[in-house]
């Protein structure tokens, strides 16, 4: 049996892995933006010796627990786990408000975010409502009803990029297995189409073959020419099923109605079966005419190999859009109903077929004891019918295109809440309101061009263009400057994440830097303070940083959910190459021999009957242990697992065992 690789690596796993290191490094930098603002913001107060102690503590008790929230998986904790971690970050947010007073409510946006990352299902939603309540009341009682919107917008934001930065990285992870999954099930469905192949294609060629051989060996001592007629079709059946191992391995084959009713009747001839055939349904599209071809040839390999027919007679008419293939024979036998089960061998796996193109199948015994198959289906396949039962969970799960929607929101709703935020800070400090809708102006620039240059993939984007737009977004950026006099909120936040995710090398580093370093001089020469303008760098620092994260991780899930395609035909083909090289190594040999011998026996006849018969004896035993080996082959096929991982591979020497 054929190993799974071991060590083999997904070509697209890099992206995964690039895109779960970048959330723990954006999550980290969240925690440590949001250290800095509150220790300064605690320090600006002149704190005692026991308050910076407090602040110390405390400030090490949430970022621990912070942490193991945001990277350690918390819904696969017990639930007492859970409760306690959560309790214990409740108390260390809380409580040093009494002491801290309104520099530590930064803190409370993480335990809100805490609170999406930790508890499971609908629940979470009142609990998070209920901590954004506490911390905007508690927010009231210390610095009045006016900080209300502000820790609210703050609160909300910050345990937004908390829960979504941390939970990406676990939808990255699961995006990962979700492709896994689809790779998966794509292997499965090939192998259950291997096997129906080799039931439904080379399992009649060898039924028919084996016939043949039988009649030839039967009549060569009375009628050797009969016999090397025989032989010949032998030789003719034996070259197409080799062609039929190679159209196994390597997808669909072609098939043609009218075709296949000749050779049937030209076999159940050889069978003594009296046969008669009246087609009359006209020229069919390809695909039609290749399932009913394969339904005809299942259907009269059951009749030789479970009945004992002596009359056999096939139709297939056209009614309006429908046509209809019958068959019938007289030998009901072991022909009944239940060979026709769902999803099974035999006729059962015409079902598939049929539903594939809109079409039903239908068998049993008839009013006058013959027992009849009958084909309907469309004249035109209708693709949708495939869809007409409900598809697994997993399947709709893996099709699903869950993942990007979700990055994108997340994308969105960050620049919506420093929007928001920056609008509130403003508004707080300008002097006018024509000063201010200016401002606004300049801000829906920014937001706009933002958003293009976030969603769009930066492969649409001409150099210029970009170009275009960087300078579009520092004007719109840097332009308030003249009638602010001073920076204001993040300024210059949109403006460096931009400069991350649209140039290359280092050079975006230090565009980065140096579009934040801006708002130092420019808040020295505004006179702010030294909390103010640490707090200006540090949040421009933190929203660039966000900026950049959440649309590094939005293209790198749309690449990931991209790649399903791809890693699926990987998959596929790989499952191709393997079927190919085993049915050539169990079948290819066993029907390379019978057409050597058979055409070793038509060279003999008729003057040479008794070596012709040893090697016809021969061509049969063969003939009979590769229909066996065939129907071995395909019911491992269909019975095997299929790991999560797309390169493991299926060995038809470990199916047969």
């Amino acid at each position: 049996m054929l190993d799974a690789p071991q060590g083999e690596d997904d070509p697209h796993d890099a992206c995964g892995v690039q895109a779960s290191r970048m959330a723990l490094q954006v999550t980290l930098g969240t925690l440590a933006g949001h250290t800095v603002v509150t220790v300064l913001a605690v320090h600006d107060e002149n704190p005692g010796p026991a308050r910076l102690a407090l602040l110390a503590l405390s400030m090490a008790a949430v970022l621990a627990l912070q942490y193991a929230h945001s990277t350690r998986r918390p819904r696969d904790w017990p639930v007492r786990t859970r409760a306690l971690t959560l309790s214990a970050q409740a108390v260390v947010t809380f409580l040093p408000l009494v002491w801290l007073g309104m520099p530590w409510g930064a803190m409370a946006g993480l335990l809100a975010g805490s609170i999406l990352l930790v508890v499971p299902g609908r629940l979470r939603w009142p609990l998070y409502a209920s901590v954004i309540a506490a911390i905007v009341a508690a927010v009231v009682a210390i610095a009045g009803p006016g900080k209300a919107a502000y820790g609210l917008g703050a609160t909300l934001l910050a345990s937004l990029i908390i829960y979504g930065v941390s939970s990406l990285s676990d939808l990255v992870t699961e995006l990962r297995d979700t492709r896994r999954e689809l790779a998966g099930m794509a292997v499965i469905q090939e192998r259950l189409r291997v096997a129906h192949d080799l039931h439904d294609l080379l399992g009649y060629s060898l039924s028919a073959i084996a016939l043949k051989s039988e009649l030839g060996y039967r009549l060569l001592p009375t009628a050797p020419d009969r016999a090397r007629s025989e032989v010949a079709e032998v030789l003719g059946i034996a070259g197409e099923a080799l062609a039929d191992v190679r159209v196994v391995a390597t997808g669909y084959r072609d098939m043609s109605l009218a075709d296949e009713a000749e050779s049937a009747l030209s076999v159940l001839t050889a069978a003594q079966i009296e046969a008669e055939a009246d087609l009359t349904c006209g020229p069919l599209p390809r695909e039609v005419d290749t399932v009913l071809a394969i339904v005809l040839r299942e259907a009269v390999t059951n009749a030789l190999r479970h009945s004992k027919a002596q009359h056999c007679a096939i139709t297939a008419t056209r009614e309006g859009g429908t046509v209809s293939l019958r068959i019938r024979n007289d030998g009901v036998g072991e022909t009944s109903p239940d060979t026709l089960p769902e999803g099974g061998s035999g006729l059962g796996n015409l079902t598939t077929r049929l539903r594939g193109i809109g079409g039903d199948l239908s068998g049993g015994p008839a009013e006058d004891g013959w027992f009849e198959v009958v084909a309907r289906t469309p004249v035109v396949p209708r693709p949708e019918d495939r869809r007409a039962e409900p598809e697994p969970e997993e399947q709709r799960k893996a099709a699903r295109p869950w993942a990007p929607r979700m990055a994108r929101a997340m994308l969105l709703a960050v620049l919506a809440g420093y929007t928001l935020i920056t609008m509130i800070n403003v508004a707080a400090t300008t002097p006018s309101g024509a000063a201010f809708l200016a401002f606004l102006g300049c801000l829906a620039v920014v937001v706009t061009v933002q958003v293009l240059l976030s969603l769009r993939p930066p492969h649409t984007w001409p150099g210029y263009a970009r170009g275009i737009g960087l300078g579009v977004l520092a004007a719109a950026t840097y332009a308030p400057l003249l009638w602010l006099g001073g920076p204001w909120g993040s300024m210059a936040g949109f403006l460096a994440g931009s400069f991350l995710f649209t140039v290359g090398g280092r050079l975006r580093w230090v565009l980065y830097t140096a579009s934040v370093a801006v708002v130092i001089p420019v808040g020295a020469a505004a006179g702010d303070s030294l909390y103010e303008i640490v707090y200006e760098t540090d949040s421009s620092l933190m929203a660039g940083l966000a900026v950049y994260a959440f649309t590094a991780l939005y293209r790198l899930v749309s690449e990931l959910h991209e790649a399903r395609g791809a890693l699926v035909r990987m998959a596929v083909a790989r499952e191709r190459l393997i079927v190919e090289r085993e049915l050539h190594e169990v079948l290819g040999s066993s029907l390379s021999e019978v057409t050597m011998k058979c055409a070793l026996i038509h060279r003999m006849l008729p003057r040479s009957p008794g070596p012709a018969q040893d090697e016809l004896t021969t061509v049969l035993d063969i003939s009979r242990q590769a229909l066996a080996d065939v129907r071995l082959v395909a019911r491992g096929y269909r019975g095997q697992p299929v790991a999560h991982d797309p390169s493991y591979t299926l060995g038809l020497s470990g199916a047969a065992n």
